[in-house]
């Protein structure tokens, strides 16, 4: 699953992947049912397919409340629960709102920047391609699209990058994906 240079409209084997192991992660968690991974699933898949950004728990947390204000609380609860589910745990980065955006690294690799920008998650620093850090608010995400940037890296630079992943508060996650892919 290394292929990254697919148009960013399509859905990728690096979103089917996200989307079937947080599915999977929701169940264990028990924080979802099976109609409403369905639901989930149906409105990332077609925002991919439409060339738009989805994140599969911020998704869930629209679903089970239409009130902006709650997403915090619910996406805070379900992040910790997730982060349970995937190794090394992901910590809290509370710092992560004040990251600098790594324009000149989504700048040339365009791929990375295609898929950071459709999983809703981003680098919040690199140095060069050797040192790299992400974060989003699902744990699950953060580890597959790590998975990812790692094997672009690897193939495409010929280095194997150190890789680590945080998770962030809605209110961090909402301010860096807005300032990172506004373009």
């Amino acid at each position: 699953m290394s292929d990254l240079n697919v148009e960013s409209s399509n859905l990728t084997e690096w979103h089917s992947y996200s989307l079937q192991q947080s599915a999977g992660a929701f169940l264990k968690a028990n924080i979802a049912t099976e109609e409403e991974i369905t639901t989930v699933s149906g409105q990332c898949i077609e925002a991919w397919n439409n060339n738009l950004a989805a994140e599969p728990l911020f998704r869930l947390a629209t679903l089970e409340d239409d009130d902006e204000s709650q997403y915090e609380a619910s996406i805070e609860r379900w992040g910790t629960m997730l982060a349970s589910l995937v190794t090394p745990i992901m910590p809290p980065a509370p710092f992560a709102v004040k990251m600098m955006t790594p324009s000149a690294f989504y700048e040339k690799h365009e791929p990375i920047y295609d898929l950071a920008r459709s999983l809703k998650c981003p680098i919040l620093y690199n140095e060069d391609a050797d040192v790299i850090g992400l974060g989003s608010i699902n744990p699950v995400t953060a580890t597959i699209f790590a998975q990812a940037l790692h094997a672009y890296v690897t193939e495409t630079l010929q280095i194997s990058p150190y890789i680590t992943c945080v998770r962030m508060n809605y209110e961090s996650w909402k301010a860096l994906t807005e300032k990172h892919f506004s373009r």
